[in-house]
């Protein structure tokens, strides 16, 4: 008896085979499965790819798994998207039983282990999630052409701005300024226009991973890049503090996931102080997305989640 879970977002997806105590049977990572990122057809080939290797590297048959939970990013407020997100896993799962959501429900779900509170994903897009008897309650993710503000994309777009304004002297030249040209290999500052609009043609995960460079621009004192981060904290803030409506005067807890929490006390250091005048706890993740899928997948097969079972999940990370 097993059960898979299933994280895709705009970075990759991770296919996390688990057996009925919770114990981890086998991991498959593959690339970025957003549809807009790499389009229908290959999401379908990714899936069933996803799914063969985990079969074959777990040493199972595709019948022994009794559930399986995907959540995949997309899958959201755009109904026309999420429709041929919906038919792709039907054609790929048709034989398994499994069930569908977006991989920030996974993520809420692995954050607060599946307890009431809300969850801000932060990373190539962004999404603040609430959780409350039952019901999803959701701000942001609105896309990274309207918002997904504090994403590595947004982090990324304002690095490249601030690398020009530091170009121009706008703002005085701080560390970004040396690591972008470094990192990008400019001989000169204008270089950055051909390498944005025709090397990476405005790639989404490539301006994405820009935020790490950003990150290490602020750790070395670059104060451009320290104002990105606050920025980004005070983005998050806004999300955090609008679900925060839908409680009442208990304690919520709020966790995070998603690759902008890499660094660290850059964004959680002001995201704590903006929150210090309400009555929530900020908690680091339980688990991460691919075990949320495993634990909503477990749970939509059996009514109770054991200690051991849980005690075990843990384990894997």
């Amino acid at each position: 008896m097993y059960f898979l879970g299933v994280d895709g977002g705009g970075t990759k997806t991770c296919f996390t085979l688990i057996d009925k105590n919770g114990n981890l049977i086998s991991k498959v990572i593959k690339g970025p499965s957003h549809p807009t990122q790499i389009g229908f057809e290959n999401l379908e080939k990714l899936l069933r790819e996803g799914l063969e290797e985990t079969i074959i590297k777990g040493n199972i048959s595709k019948e022994d798994i009794k559930r399986v939970h995907l959540g995949l990013a997309g899958y959201g407020i755009v109904q026309e998207i999420a429709d041929k997100i919906a038919e792709v896993v039907k054609h790929v799962f048709n034989e398994v039983n499994y069930s569908l959501s977006s991989d920030v429900r996974v993520a809420v779900a692995g954050a607060l282990a599946g307890e009431d509170g809300i969850n801000i994903v932060a990373g190539t897009g962004s999404i603040a999630l609430a959780l409350k008897d039952d019901e999803i309650i959701r701000c942001g993710g609105w896309g990274y052409t309207v918002g997904d503000e504090a994403s590595a994309y947004w982090i990324g777009k304002k690095t490249i701005a601030l690398f020009s304004k530091e170009s121009d002297g706008r703002v005085e030249k701080g560390a970004l300024y040396e690591i972008l040209k470094s990192h990008l290999a400019l001989n000169k500052d204008a270089e950055i226009i051909s390498y944005v609009n025709d090397k990476i043609k405005g790639d989404r995960g490539e301006i994405a991973s820009l935020a790490r460079l950003c990150s290490e621009a602020a750790n070395l004192g670059d104060e451009g890049a320290m104002t990105i981060f606050n920025e980004a904290a005070g983005e998050l803030y806004e999300m955090i503090k609008t679900l925060l409506r839908n409680y009442g005067r208990e304690k919520v807890k709020v966790s995070y996931t998603g690759g902008v929490f890499k660094s660290g006390e850059l964004i959680l250091h002001p995201l704590k102080s903006m929150l210090s005048g309400f009555n929530v706890e900020l908690v680091e993740p339980v688990l991460s997305p691919d075990l949320g899928a495993c634990l909503l997948a477990y749970k939509e097969y059996e009514d109770v989640v054991s200690e051991e079972f849980f005690n075990n999940l843990i384990s894997i990370l």
